[in-house]
């Protein structure tokens, strides 16, 4: 499992389908941010369990794009 030393701020985050998401602005104990921009719009909060991998300096999440529209806008909620 990843952790708080393996995301730096500035980090490519991507679905697992390759969709780019946007960019880690914040980094937290038991989460990191990504930025508001295109796909949400407003900053989300991703927990560490939901990384699938590191691949050349980016996040790839392990969920597909289709999945993350469904996730509640606070990542508290139903996880």
């Amino acid at each position: 499992m990843y952790q708080r030393s393996d995301i730096k701020e500035g980090m490519t985050v991507r679905s697992v389908d390759g969709h780019k998401l946007g960019k880690v602005y914040a980094v937290r104990d038991t989460e990191f941010e990504i930025e508001k921009g295109l796909f949400f719009p407003k900053d989300y909060a991703v927990q560490y369990a939901e990384i699938r991998e590191l691949r050349r300096g980016e996040i790839l999440l392990a969920h597909g794009l289709e999945s993350l529209r469904s996730l509640p806008d606070d990542p508290s909620e139903g996880r």
